[in-house]
């Protein structure tokens, strides 16, 4: 195994007086993580270990708000991640890219593709994706009801912690270590409390079913079955039938967490996608 190449650029100004810290390693196809809520680019450990081994450039990015960015009060619209994003790809000037986006980061990424054209992606992964619609539209009453949505808002509000740990719970359907939830609720504390708040409105309301007209990409839509958070048939399904070239990769053994429940399967279909 060749040495892991490591980039001495961890952080990057997004706006005017705005930083979002980029872990970028590797020196092959690039394959850009955007994480889920309330997380962190550090969620992706696992898959970062196996990829860089089999030759890829990894790269992750902390959203503003969680882990080591900057966690200004203000806007965490899809709208201003998907900026983000694009100033980040801008700034390492990297081409060719396979965008891979979990839960409110898969949001992140169907926004992107849309809002900018596409720009310096090849291929879209979407892992267990908040996307496009989470919440029931008068046109789409498959929707989970809001009051299922709002009780993660509030405890945010009231007691992280404790909502954090509820949260968790909900991730995965193989047994994780108590070690590992401990750790999964570490990432989650990291974030700032009002980004956690405006960003859970965000996927809450959001409507990306626009934006999947404009992804040409070859794309693959990674969901596991027994989703509690973002079930398949009101995400996955949707986004691999809305989207022209795209593919659903079921996950039978995996709920939400699926880089966890099944990491040996993600890996190598991440690996296949993006080679």
């Amino acid at each position: 195994m060749l040495p892991v190449k490591i980039r001495s650029m961890p952080h990057i100004e997004v706006e005017n007086e705005v930083d979002v810290f980029v872990r970028d390693l590797g020196a092959g196809d690039p394959i850009v993580f955007l994480h889920g809520w309330p997380l962190n680019h550090r969620m992706f450990e696992y898959q970062f270990h196996h990829l860089l081994e089999e030759g890829f450039r990894c790269i992750g990015i902390d959203l503003r708000g969680y882990g080591e960015s900057d966690k200004p009060y203000g806007d965490y619209s899809y709208d201003r991640f998907a900026d983000d994003v694009r100033a980040v790809l801008d700034e390492l000037a990297v081409e060719g890219v396979t965008l891979a986006g979990f839960s409110m980061g898969g949001g992140t990424a169907t926004h992107y593709m849309s809002r900018h054209d596409e720009a310096r992606v090849d291929n879209l992964a979407l892992i267990s994706a908040a996307s496009p619609v989470i919440t029931e539209k008068p046109d789409f009453p498959e929707g989970l009801a809001e009051s299922e949505v709002n009780p993660l808002i509030e405890g945010a509000r009231t007691d992280r912690a404790k909502m954090n740990a509820d949260f968790d719970e909900m991730l995965f359907h193989t047994e994780q270590s108590d070690e590992m939830m401990d750790w999964i609720w570490s990432l989650g504390m990291e974030a700032s409390g009002q980004a956690t708040v405006a960003s859970a409105k965000t996927w809450r309301d959001a409507d990306l079913r626009p934006d999947m007209a404009d992804i040409t990409v070859p794309t693959k839509v990674y969901h596991g079955v027994h989703d509690e958070v973002t079930p398949i048939e009101i995400t996955g399904e949707v986004l691999a039938e809305g989207i022209e070239n795209a593919d659903l990769v079921r996950f039978e053994n995996s709920g939400h967490g699926l880089v966890a429940d099944e990491t040996e399967k993600i890996n190598e279909e991440l690996a296949d996608f993006a080679g």
